[in-house]
């Protein structure tokens, strides 16, 4: 059975970040830099919930289909995999959610800044999505 805290951690901490964010950039009196401070804690936090969905996706895989079935395979692989066992809806989503984290070592410019933040936005429905399909089938 998976302890699933951490997911759910990282979940809430994104999902704080994200509400601060939206709270403060509807203020029209905040600064730039308050803006910008917190749109990179979106962004990390979209990283570390990320990061830890796919890792929890190699466990229960190899935990509730065949220990190793996942060993060696490329995240794209993963994703569909996940999808094969109806942990996720919508592969295509996933993978363009990594293409997105794996942007974010790379943000040099604004542009990137603001595509990394509305795939972070919008990746959190799906992760509540795994971490409900993951509770559902924890055994």
């Amino acid at each position: 059975m998976l302890e699933l805290e951490a997911l759910e951690n990282s979940i809430l901490s994104l999902e704080n970040s994200i509400e601060v964010y939206k709270k403060i950039l509807s203020d029209n009196k905040s600064d730039k830099k308050l803006i910008e401070a917190l749109r990179s804690g979106v962004i990390q936090n979209f990283e570390v919930a990320f990061e830890q969905s796919w890792k929890f996706i190699v466990r229960w895989l190899n935990e509730n289909i065949s220990y190793g079935i996942a060993q060696g395979i490329t995240k794209r692989e993963l994703f569909r995999l996940a999808g094969e066992h109806l942990l996720i809806d919508d592969v295509s989503k996933w993978i363009f959610f990594k293409d997105c984290r794996n942007q974010t070592s790379h943000i040099y410019s604004e542009t990137t800044a603001e595509e990394v933040l509305k795939s972070a936005l919008e990746f959190l429905p799906y992760v509540k999505y795994l971490l409900k399909k993951l509770k559902d089938n924890n055994q």
